[in-house]
């Protein structure tokens, strides 16, 4: 059934465009109109009132690892190195131990509704979740309705060997993942996601490549996190993650390069030269201590940049409404110049930056783009009066003020309520089964730390 949305106070088409008291016109998954829409069309959409309302392009969140959904708000005092081995390696722990040796995947169905339900209720259509267990995670999403990229995570060296695969076992299960869903599901995609060059081999690395282009995908990368990371690499290859991916020919329009926080400009002239997109973590490179990125300068060189909550261990959230508003603000303070960042560039990064990056025909309400959306109630004090609508929803809005979700022409949320499972029932499930499973894991992880 089509859906119109009727008389919006405002539709924000992009950070640049925005009409008042307007139409939006959807059907068969894609935007039909925008403006003042015909009678004869009203009679047969299911109608939404869009007065008091903006509508918006759906947010899209271009990094995450959705199984730290079950570890918020653990550590915040310690750096990326000694946080992996104090909070990620036990709960990676149990989930290789349950999935590999046990065939459960329970854990997986869980956080990824769990974080599906979060992201739709703060307006995030679209998410890119790198991880290796990702089948649980594909029904998931399927279930709940979200659209997804699945980076399937692979790696072959530095972490812990209790946590590492045969090498091949690693390739092979990717790219059965990979051929098993790259065409299963129209709002489902796959990327390679080799981890990050610390944790990858050059065999890894360039079988990475290759298979992508052969399977006719893309893939996504950590680069230049931290300080670490540039010295790990600087020893082992001559170069820096940035220039050891351009080397090997990684670099390019689909590959999606995260973090990219210690960057120099020859550096920022590769990504953009190679049109490489960056998908840029503002609050996970803050509470991990590993920096700030040179966003403003990738920006006027052109390249694209994407935003991403990261994992929710290192952000506690999915909040894309609070990563959009670290992006406009904490450049302006490190710059100390508050015109280095507008509004406008941070709602373009959280939108059509975020679509360009993913590679979908999102990210901007214009006619035969899918109708992926949300729509704000403005109708809140802290968002009163709206002098400036993009300046009001980054600098003031909050994801609770969503009150409807669009994904594909569906109505995945509406008013405040998700429609498309009992959301109660799978949220209390899930944190119930988070909670024992990661006691599980620092059990277990225990065990292994105190073997030689």
């Amino acid at each position: 059934m089509p859906i119109l949305i009727e008389q919006a106070d405002y539709v924000v088409r992009d950070a640049l465009r925005v009409e008042r008291n307007v139409d939006v016109l959807i059907e068969n998954e894609r935007i039909v109109a925008v403006g003042q829409v015909a009678r004869e069309a009203r009679g047969k959409a299911q109608v939404l009132d869009g007065r008091g309302r903006a509508v918006i392009p759906g947010l899209i969140n271009a990094h995450s690892h959705l199984y730290q959904n079950f570890l918020k708000g653990l550590r915040d005092d310690v750096g990326l190195v000694e946080w992996c081995d104090r909070t990620l390696y036990p709960m990676a722990h149990v989930i290789h131990q349950e999935q590999r040796k046990q065939g459960i995947e329970t854990g997986g169905e869980h956080w990824a509704t769990l974080s599906a339900l979060e992201m739709i209720h703060g307006g995030v259509t679209c998410c890119v979740d790198m991880n290796m267990n990702m089948d649980a995670v594909f029904r998931a999403w399927q279930r709940v309705g979200i659209r997804g990229v699945g980076a399937l995570g692979i790696a072959d060296r530095w972490i812990p060997e209790v946590l590492r695969r045969d090498p091949a076992t690693t390739r092979a299960e990717a790219t059965r993942l990979a051929l098993a869903w790259r065409n299963a599901h129209p709002r489902i995609q796959v990327v390679l996601a080799p981890s990050t060059p610390f944790l990858c081999s050059r065999e890894l690395l360039e079988w990475a490549r290759d298979t992508a282009a052969d399977l006719g995908i893309g893939l996504q990368i950590h680069l230049a996190e931290t300080r670490y990371e540039i010295e790990n690499v600087r020893q082992e290859t001559g170069l820096t993650p940035v220039a050891y991916a351009h080397r090997l020919g990684i670099l390019g329009r689909r590959t999606m390069a995260v973090h990219c926080v210690h960057v120099s400009e020859h550096e920022i002239d590769l990504l953009a030269e190679t049109g490489t997109p960056v998908v840029h973590c503002p609050k996970s490179n803050l509470k991990l201590g590993s920096g700030i990125a040179p966003v403003p300068k990738m920006l006027a060189r052109g390249v694209t940049v994407a935003l991403a909550a990261d994992g929710a261990a290192s952000n506690d959230s999915l909040d894309l409404f609070e990563e959009t508003r670290f992006a406009a603000l904490i450049h302006k303070g490190v710059a100390e110049n508050p015109m280095v960042m507008t509004a406008r560039q941070a709602f373009q990064m959280a939108t059509e930056g975020g679509a360009r990056a993913v590679g979908i025909d999102a990210g901007v309400i214009d006619p035969g783009k899918l109708a992926d959306l949300a729509l704000i109630n403005l109708d809140r004090p802290h968002l009163l009066p709206a002098h400036d609508i993009v300046n009001t929803l980054v600098y003031c809005a909050k994801a609770s003020d969503v009150e409807t979700t669009i994904i594909g022409g569906e109505i995945v949320m509406r008013d405040g309520k998700v429609t498309t499972l009992d959301e109660t029932a799978a949220r209390h499930a899930a944190a119930q089964y988070g909670a024992e499973m990661y006691a599980r894991g620092v059990k277990m992880w225990s065990e292994v730390a105190k073997k030689p």
